[in-house]
C-alpha cells in the first residue's frame, strides 16, 4: 500500500508542475502574441491554436489526482459532518463509489478517443501547415487516471489521514 501511496504522490507531483510549465508557457505565448500585435502589428501565427489544443490540455488534465487529493473537486462536507458516524462513513463509500464509476467511464471513454485520434492522425493547421494533436489526446485518460488511482486509495485510507496530510 505504501508504494502505491509513493507512486501516486510522484503521479500528484509530476502532474502539477507539468500543468503550472504548460499555464507559464501560455502566459508567455499569450503575452508575446499580444505585444506583437498592439506593438509592431504582427500577431504570432497560430497562437490561438497553439493555446487552444496544446497548451489549455496539458494545463487542465495532468494536474486533476492533484485537484481531486487536495479536494478541491466539490463535496458536501458541511451537512455530512453534522451527520452521525455511520451516515458519515455510508455517505463516504457511496460517494467514492460513484466517483469511481464516474472517473472509469471517463478513463475508457477518453482512451477510445485518444486512440481514435491516433488512428486517424489528428491535425490542426497551424500557421498554414498541420500538426499532429493526437498526442495530446492522451493527456485527457491520464488525468482520469491519476482520479481513479486517488479514489482507490481513498478507499483503503480512513478519512482523517487525508485531511491531516492537506491541511484540512
Amino acid at each position: 500500500m505504501k508504494t502505491i501511496e509513493k507512486i501516486s504522490s510522484i503521479f500528484r507531483n509530476v502532474g502539477k508542475y507539468i500543468s503550472g510549465i504548460a499555464i507559464l508557457l501560455m502566459m508567455l505565448v499569450i503575452v508575446a502574441d499580444v505585444f506583437m500585435r498592439n506593438i509592431f502589428g504582427n500577431p504570432i501565427s497560430g497562437t490561438y491554436e497553439i493555446v487552444q489544443f496544446f497548451l489549455m490540455p496539458i494545463a487542465v488534465f495532468p494536474a486533476l489526482g492533484y485537484v481531486y487529493w487536495v479536494g478541491v473537486l466539490p463535496r458536501l462536507s458541511e451537512i455530512v459532518a453534522k451527520a452521525p458516524k455511520g451516515f458519515r462513513n455510508v455517505n463516504r463509500l457511496m460517494i467514492l463509489v460513484i466517483d469511481l464509476i464516474v472517473f472509469v467511464m471517463l478513463t475508457y471513454y477518453s482512451v477510445l478517443f485518444a486512440v481514435s485520434g491516433f488512428q486517424n492522425k489528428m491535425a490542426i493547421p497551424v500557421a498554414g501547415e498541420l500538426i499532429s494533436v493526437w498526442p495530446i489526446y492522451f493527456f485527457v485518460p491520464l488525468g482520469f487516471f491519476f482520479v481513479v488511482l486517488e479514489v482507490l486509495l481513498r478507499f483503503f485510507n480512513k478519512p482523517e489521514e487525508h485531511q491531516e496530510e492537506v491541511g484540512i
